[in-house]
């Protein structure tokens, strides 16, 4: 009985332990993308993270080695966050066209709602986890609804887009229509028929996870 009750305790102290580790790390990273998106990927010390994070030197060298370390890592967790979010939203949506306008336009309304991370993502784009697009961008391709000379220089072009409207979204207020506008260049670029980008652009929109969450609380859904 004492040593199940031993066992109980260390168990506990090592999931409290974990926990606090995790929202450590998390304090870090949110400090971190603020950091990135205003001063960019080259110019921060390790102590403006520190500063940012009211940490100590000891405890940042506790979970990352540098600066490029720490950028690595919130880049894929910011474009985790993102990419994962999209994706719930758009389950079930059949076809690369409508997949990919769908996420562009979701993309956009999260982007218009968290200026600091459009400035983060805009500045520095080191980028992982976007595999799906890419491969709705592919797909599309081979089934000839998109036009393009090779899929790297559709991805290029697409992904360029979308860095030069995410600065501007950091850095200005835009119009509500700006997302849906910048998707319908996007689909233009990869040579969609006209239809096809009316039908996507005019969508109803699903809901983003964290949205829904939102608004059930508000009028007290619980699911």
């Amino acid at each position: 009985m004492a040593t199940r009750k031993a066992r109980r305790k260390v168990d506990h102290r090592t999931r409290v332990g974990r926990e606090r580790s995790a929202r450590t790390e998390t304090r870090i990273l949110e400090a971190a993308l603020r950091v990135f998106a205003d001063m960019g990927p080259d110019a921060p010390k390790i102590d403006d993270f520190v500063r940012a994070a009211r940490i100590s030197r000891g405890t940042f060298y506790n979970y990352f080695e540098s600066v490029e370390e720490l950028l690595a890592a919130t880049s894929e967790w910011t474009t985790r966050q993102i990419i994962e979010t999209i994706e719930t939203a758009i389950e079930g949506i059949e076809g690369p066209a409508l997949r990919l306008g769908m996420g562009l336009r979701l993309f956009f309304v999260r982007a218009q709602a968290d200026p600091v991370g459009c400035r983060f993502v805009g500045r520095v784009w080191k980028v992982a986890g976007v595999e799906l697009p890419a491969r709705d961008v592919e797909h599309g391709l081979r089934l000839g609804i998109f036009r393009a000379p090779s899929a790297e220089a559709a991805r290029d072009l697409i992904f360029g887009g979308i860095r030069e409207a995410l600065l501007r979204i950091g850095s200005e207020r835009t119009p509500v229509a700006y997302g849906a506008q910048m998707t319908e260049l996007c689909l233009q670029a990869l040579g969609t028929d006209a239809g096809r980008i009316a039908t996507i652009v005019s969508h109803e929109l699903p809901r983003l996870p964290s949205q829904a969450s939102r608004e059930d609380a508000r009028t007290g859904l619980t699911g």
